[in-house]
């Protein structure tokens, strides 16, 4: 994900311990993880809103064009009833 070497993570502790002191550092490292799960969550929150609103998107396709479900399902027959010869006596043909 971030791509960090040992020799980078050692950098980041040493300025970490240098800067925020020994004694601060774990209540700065319990900050900054509640920070990334709420980013986490936001964003989580904002790809399921996205999704929705596609699933929704595409279900108001079908309700505003009933000749487009028709034909997507048409074809849908056709390329079943080509592949196997087994079916062909199934469905009616048009």
């Amino acid at each position: 994900m971030l791509d960090l070497g040992w020799q980078e993570l050692f950098l980041i502790s040493l300025v970490a311990i240098i800067v925020v002191s020994p004694k601060d550092l774990p209540a700065l490292i319990r900050s900054i993880t509640k920070w990334f799960k709420t980013i986490k969550s936001i964003v989580w929150t904002f790809q399921d809103s996205l999704e929705e609103i596609a699933r929704e998107t595409e279900l108001q396709k079908f309700r505003d064009e009933p000749k487009y479900f028709i034909e997507k399902s048409d074809g849908q027959v056709l390329v079943n009833k080509k592949a196997d010869p087994a079916n062909r006596n199934i469905l009616p043909d048009n």
